[in-house]
């Protein structure tokens, strides 16, 4: 916990105990605490991609972006390992 972001801090924990009950509400009532964690976009689609990686077959190695303005697609995407 930060004290000099008490807000921040609040807003932390309220989302935590939110999602936790959303789990519980979805059935997953032994799911235990949650923690929500910021991610930037890149790292969110890197993480994106490799848990889809797993039903993919291993033949599938490309990805089609249909919107390419940011440089961040791109590095996910090879730091996911596809082309």
């Amino acid at each position: 916990e930060q004290p000099k972001a008490a807000g921040s801090s609040l807003i932390v924990k309220l989302t935590n105990l939110l999602v936790a009950d959303a789990l519980k509400i979805a059935g997953m009532a032994d799911a235990g605490p949650a923690l929500v964690l910021p991610l930037a976009t890149g790292m969110t689609l890197t993480l994106t991609l490799l848990a889809i990686k797993k039903f993919r077959p291993a033949t599938a190695r490309k990805v089609v972006w249909l919107r390419l303005d940011q440089k961040t697609c791109v590095k996910a995407v090879l730091s996911a390992g596809y082309e």
